[in-house]
């Protein structure tokens, strides 16, 4: 699974608030351990007055160096993509070929050097992306974003807007030309519960929800530690 492209262009819209800093600017240690379903809401109504929609959700566990970042599909999609997993057909060039459906696991070590996977379960195989290929897996290159959902360097560069509260949010919002971005940030947690892009035209809407959920019996990494290693031009036909 990849780092879907909608979040990537929330996430690219929160950077422009921010000045650059080092990806551990919060640390990871500091953050605490988080299971996420991510639910994302896209809405644009193009020049010729028609109105396109797409929803769709990810899972997402963080554990300090380690975030895992998976589609949620329905039984009758996972199904069909795990057959043809299961037949040899995960390759990029192929025409069935679907690897979006394929978990992506990052793993940030003491130096800070990011390691970017992908998981083919069926076949029992942990592909090792090199960063010329990240933008083929979905991966922006950014571990602050896919850790925290958002930079928090980029925070203190945008206007807060009240206080936290009892529920514990401060949300922020900065103005980027016609458009408004908004953050929700969870203060203890430690994420964005909320990351909202709308234009002042209402012609277009992107929307990332992050909500709690119960943590796995088992971490899924600790299954794919044990699959077979290869490497990302293994997949090209």
């Amino acid at each position: 699974m990849s780092v879907p492209s909608t979040l990537k262009t929330l996430l690219a819209a929160a950077a422009l608030a921010a000045i650059p800093l080092a990806a551990s600017a919060a640390g990871d240690a500091a953050a605490p351990d988080q299971n996420l379903r991510i639910q994302h809401h896209v809405l644009t109504i193009g020049k010729d007055g028609v109105q396109r929609e797409s929803r769709y959700a990810d899972l997402m566990f963080r554990r300090a160096g380690t975030v895992w970042i998976e589609r949620e599909l329905p039984p009758a999609l996972r199904a069909d993509h795990d057959h043809e997993a299961s037949e040899g057909k995960v390759h990029i060039g192929h025409s069935h070929a679907d690897n979006t459906a394929a978990p992506l696991w990052l793993r940030r070590d003491a130096a800070g050097k990011v390691q970017v996977g992908m998981v083919l379960r069926q076949q029992r195989k942990l592909i090792e992306v090199d960063k010329a290929n990240y933008g083929n897996v979905g991966y922006g290159g950014s571990w602050a974003n896919a850790y925290w959902l958002v930079d928090p360097a980029s925070l203190p560069h945008m206007k807060a807007l009240g206080t936290a509260g009892n529920k514990g949010v401060q949300r922020y919002e900065v103005q980027q030309g016609e458009s408004t971005l908004r953050i929700d940030w969870d203060v203890a947690g430690r994420y964005a519960r909320k990351i909202e892009q709308r234009n002042a035209h209402g012609t277009s809407l992107n929307v990332m929800t992050a909500s709690a959920i119960p943590a796995p019996k088992t971490l899924p990494w600790q299954i794919a530690d044990a699959y077979e290693r290869g490497e990302y031009s293994d997949l090209l036909d």
